[in-house]
């Protein structure tokens, strides 16, 4: 499939714009790079833990970019790769993904929980409230209750 420079360019300002409002949203407008790296961790962190099923929903209304970034290197598993059931064990997934993408040193000034509700928040754009919910229902219940 080919895209011309006009879809292009669209695709780009889609995502350059929604990376801005969320390195503003995470209190670091001048950190695009690095708030493409804790994008990236949140979002992989979810993926692992949802249905294939539940991933293409999730997707579906992203900017085009943003949809590859998410879908990078996945691959099909009949169950989600990981099983975690608290806000622990997914704080630690993001940590570890956020470290694997490059981002060790970094202060946040913003808890890891913070970060994963703010970057949940941020999709609200795309979704209408019922999508949103029902994301959230496909994570453990104590990350959901945090989330909400």
């Amino acid at each position: 499939m080919k895209y011309s420079s006009l879809e292009l360019e669209k695709y780009l300002h889609e995502t350059q714009e929604y990376i801005t409002e969320l390195s503003e949203d995470l209190g670091h407008p001048k950190e695009q790079q690095r708030v493409m790296i804790i994008w990236r961790a949140v979002m992989r962190a979810i993926r692992d833990r949802i249905q294939m099923s539940e991933s293409l929903d999730l997707i579906s209304p992203l900017p085009m970019i943003l949809k590859g970034i998410y879908t990078m290197g996945w691959k099909y598993h009949e169950t989600p790769p990981y099983d975690y059931t608290t806000m622990e064990e997914m704080k630690s997934r993001v940590k570890t993904l956020q470290e694997q993408y490059g981002e060790t040193e970094f202060s946040w000034n913003k808890s890891t929980e913070e970060i994963i509700s703010i970057v949940l928040d941020s999709l609200e754009r795309y979704f209408s409230e019922g999508q949103m919910d029902h994301i959230r229902t496909q994570l453990p219940e104590e990350v959901e209750e945090v989330l909400v």
